[in-house]
Protein backbone atom coordinates (compact mmCIF):
# COMPACT_ATOMS: atom_id res chain seq x y z
CA UNK A 1 0.00 0.00 0.00
CA UNK A 2 1.41 3.67 -1.31
CA UNK A 3 0.66 5.21 2.00
CA UNK A 4 1.21 2.63 4.92
CA UNK A 5 2.49 4.45 7.59
CA UNK A 6 1.42 7.94 6.68
CA UNK A 7 -1.26 10.33 8.75
CA UNK A 8 -3.11 12.10 6.39
CA UNK A 9 -5.20 15.34 7.01
CA UNK A 10 -7.97 15.81 4.15
CA UNK A 11 -9.71 19.04 4.06
CA UNK A 12 -13.11 19.83 1.65
CA UNK A 13 -13.97 15.78 2.66
CA UNK A 14 -17.53 15.61 2.80
CA UNK A 15 -18.25 14.78 -0.69
CA UNK A 16 -16.93 15.26 -4.30
CA UNK A 17 -13.00 14.99 -5.15
CA UNK A 18 -12.32 15.34 -1.46
CA UNK A 19 -14.30 12.91 0.13
CA UNK A 20 -12.65 10.45 -2.84
CA UNK A 21 -9.14 11.79 -1.47
CA UNK A 22 -9.62 10.63 1.92
CA UNK A 23 -10.93 7.24 0.73
CA UNK A 24 -8.51 6.56 -1.68
CA UNK A 25 -5.72 7.59 1.59
CA UNK A 26 -7.55 5.16 3.84
CA UNK A 27 -7.44 2.29 1.30
CA UNK A 28 -3.47 3.08 0.59
CA UNK A 29 -3.08 2.33 4.29
CA UNK A 30 -2.95 5.39 5.81
CA UNK A 31 -4.64 7.23 9.00
CA UNK A 32 -7.02 9.71 7.78
CA UNK A 33 -8.37 13.14 9.34
CA UNK A 34 -11.44 14.13 7.82
CA UNK A 35 -12.01 17.96 8.05
CA UNK A 36 -15.15 19.87 6.42
CA UNK A 37 -17.61 22.60 7.81
CA UNK A 38 -20.64 20.22 5.52
CA UNK A 39 -21.84 18.13 9.09
CA UNK A 40 -21.74 15.74 6.31
CA UNK A 41 -18.19 14.42 6.78
CA UNK A 42 -19.44 12.81 9.62
CA UNK A 43 -20.58 9.87 7.18
CA UNK A 44 -17.41 9.82 5.33
CA UNK A 45 -14.85 9.94 8.20
CA UNK A 46 -17.34 7.10 9.72
CA UNK A 47 -17.19 5.24 6.48
CA UNK A 48 -13.63 4.55 6.39
CA UNK A 49 -12.60 5.30 10.20
CA UNK A 50 -11.36 8.54 10.30
CA UNK A 51 -11.42 11.04 13.05
CA UNK A 52 -13.79 13.98 11.71
CA UNK A 53 -13.43 17.91 12.41
CA UNK A 54 -16.22 20.53 11.70
CA UNK A 55 -15.29 23.44 10.95
CA UNK A 56 -14.24 26.43 8.91
CA UNK A 57 -10.48 26.30 7.05
CA UNK A 58 -9.43 29.25 7.55
CA UNK A 59 -9.96 29.28 11.53
CA UNK A 60 -6.19 28.98 13.24
CA UNK A 61 -8.18 26.79 16.45
CA UNK A 62 -9.99 24.16 14.16
CA UNK A 63 -6.17 24.26 12.56
CA UNK A 64 -4.68 23.55 15.86
CA UNK A 65 -7.28 20.90 16.97
CA UNK A 66 -6.61 18.78 13.86
CA UNK A 67 -3.05 18.58 14.24
CA UNK A 68 -2.69 17.94 17.87
CA UNK A 69 -5.20 14.71 17.12
CA UNK A 70 -3.63 13.33 14.81
CA UNK A 71 0.10 13.24 16.43
CA UNK A 72 -1.95 12.71 20.01
CA UNK A 73 -3.83 9.40 18.09
CA UNK A 74 -1.22 8.70 15.98
CA UNK A 75 2.21 9.98 16.78
CA UNK A 76 3.04 11.94 13.91
CA UNK A 77 1.59 13.77 11.21
CA UNK A 78 3.14 13.31 7.63
CA UNK A 79 0.62 14.36 4.76
CA UNK A 80 -2.12 17.08 4.43
CA UNK A 81 -4.50 17.50 1.21
CA UNK A 82 -5.48 20.94 0.72
CA UNK A 83 -8.81 20.14 -1.06
CA UNK A 84 -11.64 22.60 0.33
CA UNK A 85 -12.72 25.47 -2.17
CA UNK A 86 -15.36 27.56 -3.45
CA UNK A 87 -16.15 29.48 -6.38
CA UNK A 88 -17.95 32.62 -7.23
CA UNK A 89 -18.70 34.56 -10.32
CA UNK A 90 -18.15 37.65 -11.28
CA UNK A 91 -15.52 39.26 -13.40
CA UNK A 92 -13.42 42.27 -11.87
CA UNK A 93 -16.11 45.08 -12.59
CA UNK A 94 -18.89 43.24 -10.80
CA UNK A 95 -17.02 41.29 -7.92
CA UNK A 96 -18.49 42.02 -4.44
CA UNK A 97 -16.27 42.75 -1.71
CA UNK A 98 -17.70 39.70 0.34
CA UNK A 99 -17.50 37.34 -3.04
CA UNK A 100 -13.76 38.46 -3.36
CA UNK A 101 -13.10 38.10 0.71
CA UNK A 102 -15.13 34.33 0.71
CA UNK A 103 -13.06 33.05 -2.12
CA UNK A 104 -9.96 33.88 -1.26
CA UNK A 105 -10.15 33.38 2.45
CA UNK A 106 -11.42 29.56 2.02
CA UNK A 107 -8.75 28.88 -1.07
CA UNK A 108 -5.75 30.67 -0.12
CA UNK A 109 -5.94 31.44 3.28
CA UNK A 110 -7.25 28.23 4.52
CA UNK A 111 -4.67 25.91 2.83
CA UNK A 112 -2.36 28.81 4.11
CA UNK A 113 -3.50 27.98 8.16
CA UNK A 114 -3.56 24.07 7.81
CA UNK A 115 -0.09 24.51 6.54
CA UNK A 116 0.85 26.27 8.87
CA UNK A 117 -0.14 24.43 11.64
CA UNK A 118 0.87 21.09 10.12
CA UNK A 119 4.30 22.27 9.30
CA UNK A 120 5.98 21.48 13.02
CA UNK A 121 4.44 18.35 13.19
CA UNK A 122 6.08 17.60 9.76
CA UNK A 123 9.36 18.91 10.71
CA UNK A 124 8.97 16.56 13.70
CA UNK A 125 8.42 13.51 12.23
CA UNK A 126 10.98 14.41 9.21
CA UNK A 127 9.34 13.85 6.06
CA UNK A 128 5.77 15.12 5.05
CA UNK A 129 3.97 16.31 2.01
CA UNK A 130 1.80 19.03 1.45
CA UNK A 131 -0.89 18.61 -1.71
CA UNK A 132 -2.84 21.84 -1.94
CA UNK A 133 -5.63 21.41 -4.99
CA UNK A 134 -5.70 24.47 -7.10
CA UNK A 135 -6.91 24.37 -10.93
CA UNK A 136 -5.68 25.04 -14.36
CA UNK A 137 -7.39 28.12 -13.77
CA UNK A 138 -4.36 29.00 -12.12
CA UNK A 139 -2.20 28.75 -15.50
CA UNK A 140 -4.99 29.60 -18.02
CA UNK A 141 -7.57 31.33 -16.80
CA UNK A 142 -11.81 30.97 -16.69
CA UNK A 143 -14.06 34.12 -17.43
CA UNK A 144 -16.12 35.45 -15.48
CA UNK A 145 -14.27 34.27 -12.03
CA UNK A 146 -11.72 36.89 -10.73
CA UNK A 147 -11.89 35.94 -7.27
CA UNK A 148 -11.39 32.27 -8.33
CA UNK A 149 -8.47 32.97 -10.48
CA UNK A 150 -6.71 34.99 -8.25
CA UNK A 151 -7.27 32.88 -5.44
CA UNK A 152 -5.86 29.80 -7.10
CA UNK A 153 -2.96 31.50 -8.64
CA UNK A 154 -1.63 32.55 -5.39
CA UNK A 155 -1.71 29.29 -4.02
CA UNK A 156 0.82 28.50 -6.54
CA UNK A 157 3.24 30.78 -5.38
CA UNK A 158 2.34 29.74 -1.78
CA UNK A 159 2.91 26.35 -2.60
CA UNK A 160 6.37 26.65 -3.95
CA UNK A 161 7.17 29.25 -1.29
CA UNK A 162 6.45 26.23 1.08
CA UNK A 163 8.71 24.19 -1.03
CA UNK A 164 11.49 26.12 -1.21
CA UNK A 165 11.87 27.06 2.58
CA UNK A 166 11.25 23.62 3.89
CA UNK A 167 12.55 21.17 1.69
CA UNK A 168 15.73 21.07 3.81
CA UNK A 169 13.35 19.72 6.52
CA UNK A 170 12.38 17.10 4.28
CA UNK A 171 9.00 18.41 3.34
CA UNK A 172 6.98 18.31 -0.06
CA UNK A 173 4.65 21.03 -1.42
CA UNK A 174 2.85 21.05 -4.68
CA UNK A 175 -0.20 21.72 -6.08
CA UNK A 176 -2.20 19.69 -7.88
CA UNK A 177 -4.79 21.16 -10.66
CA UNK A 178 -7.97 19.26 -12.14
CA UNK A 179 -9.75 20.56 -15.47
CA UNK A 180 -13.27 19.32 -15.61
CA UNK A 181 -14.35 16.95 -12.83
CA UNK A 182 -17.42 15.48 -12.72
CA UNK A 183 -18.48 15.79 -9.56
CA UNK A 184 -21.84 16.34 -7.65
CA UNK A 185 -21.10 19.97 -8.09
CA UNK A 186 -20.04 20.28 -11.47
CA UNK A 187 -23.81 18.35 -12.13
CA UNK A 188 -25.76 20.48 -10.31
CA UNK A 189 -24.25 23.50 -12.14
CA UNK A 190 -24.77 21.49 -15.16
CA UNK A 191 -28.55 20.63 -13.91
CA UNK A 192 -28.69 25.02 -13.09
CA UNK A 193 -28.45 25.62 -16.90
CA UNK A 194 -24.28 26.09 -16.64
CA UNK A 195 -21.99 25.18 -18.84
CA UNK A 196 -22.64 21.46 -18.98
CA UNK A 197 -20.38 18.52 -20.64
CA UNK A 198 -20.87 19.27 -23.81
CA UNK A 199 -19.52 22.85 -23.73
CA UNK A 200 -15.81 21.10 -22.29
CA UNK A 201 -15.70 17.68 -23.69
CA UNK A 202 -14.67 19.38 -27.26
CA UNK A 203 -11.29 20.81 -25.92
CA UNK A 204 -10.46 17.95 -24.08
CA UNK A 205 -8.12 15.71 -25.66
CA UNK A 206 -9.03 12.10 -23.96
CA UNK A 207 -12.66 13.45 -24.67
CA UNK A 208 -13.95 12.36 -21.14
CA UNK A 209 -14.87 14.67 -17.95
CA UNK A 210 -12.14 13.47 -15.22
CA UNK A 211 -13.47 11.17 -12.05
CA UNK A 212 -12.65 11.91 -8.69
CA UNK A 213 -11.23 8.60 -8.74
CA UNK A 214 -8.57 10.07 -11.02
CA UNK A 215 -7.79 13.06 -8.99
CA UNK A 216 -7.90 10.82 -5.57
CA UNK A 217 -4.64 8.81 -7.34
CA UNK A 218 -2.80 11.69 -8.15
CA UNK A 219 -2.99 12.99 -4.84
CA UNK A 220 -2.26 9.95 -3.23
CA UNK A 221 0.86 9.68 -5.69
CA UNK A 222 1.92 13.10 -4.57
CA UNK A 223 1.62 12.20 -1.20
CA UNK A 224 3.60 8.91 -1.14
CA UNK A 225 7.05 8.37 -1.35
CA UNK A 226 6.76 7.26 -5.18
CA UNK A 227 7.03 10.90 -5.52
CA UNK A 228 9.75 11.37 -3.42
CA UNK A 229 11.53 13.30 -5.56
CA UNK A 230 8.83 15.87 -6.70
CA UNK A 231 8.38 19.09 -5.13
CA UNK A 232 7.42 23.25 -5.66
CA UNK A 233 5.47 21.36 -9.11
CA UNK A 234 1.52 22.19 -10.22
CA UNK A 235 0.45 18.74 -11.68
CA UNK A 236 -2.51 18.98 -14.27
CA UNK A 237 -5.17 16.74 -14.16
CA UNK A 238 -7.22 17.43 -17.16
CA UNK A 239 -6.95 15.28 -19.89
CA UNK A 240 -4.96 17.53 -21.51
CA UNK A 241 -7.21 20.35 -21.61
CA UNK A 242 -4.16 22.11 -21.20
CA UNK A 243 -1.99 21.19 -23.93
CA UNK A 244 -5.66 21.85 -26.21
CA UNK A 245 -7.31 25.03 -27.21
Amino acid sequence: MQLSGEVVIVTGAARGMGAEVARACRREGAEVLVVDRDPAVTQVGQEIGARTHIGEVTDPALAARVVDDAVARHGRLTGLANVAGIHRAGSAAEVTDEDWASVLAVNLTGPMVLTRAALPAMTAAGHGSVVSFASIAASRGRPDSVAYNTSKAGLLGFTRSVAMDFGPHGIRANTLSPGTIDTPMFREHEARGGEGRDVHLPHILLRRLGTTADIAAATVFLLSSASAYVTGHDLLVDGGRNAGT
